[in-house]
């Protein structure tokens, strides 16, 4: 991480300057927001990143932003598409599925990024591989 984004108001109250980065929708105030979030890819196919897992699952997406503490990287979300993976192979899709974790932890432990990325909303990323993450269902 290089900076934080700021609108006018955090910058204000951090005694920085804005990144721009102000987002509102119809029914709010503004605030901080990324547009076209890109993550640069890595060099390990998503093939390669299954055959490596001896028990884990692939997050495909999720279901809304899930609950948390913001401030101290804390998250839990629901699956909305997800598979499970044994010995380097899917076996199948899970259902009523929850991951929750520390983003922060979970960025300082990230294995691999993967080869080719895709357009989330508006974010640009590949698959990220990470060491570990909490499973509950």
């Amino acid at each position: 991480m290089k900076n934080f984004i700021y609108d006018l108001q955090t910058a204000s109250l951090m005694g920085t300057e804005s990144t721009s980065n102000g987002a509102r929708g119809y029914g709010s105030l503004p605030s901080p927001a990324t547009s076209n979030f890109i993550v640069k890819e890595g060099k390990v196919p998503l093939q390669e990143m299954v055959k490596d897992i001896k028990e884990g699952i692939i997050v495909d997406q999720v279901i809304g932003s899930g609950q948390g503490n913001v401030l101290m990287g804390e998250f839990s979300v629901n699956l909305d598409l997800g598979y499970k993976v044994e010995n380097g192979k899917i076996k199948g899709r899970v259902k009523d599925v929850m991951i929750s974790g520390n983003s922060y932890t979970m960025l300082n432990n990230v294995l691999a990024l993967g080869s080719e990325s895709r357009f989330i909303g508006t974010t640009r990323t590949p698959p990220i591989y990470f060491k570990e993450v909490n499973v509950a269902g």
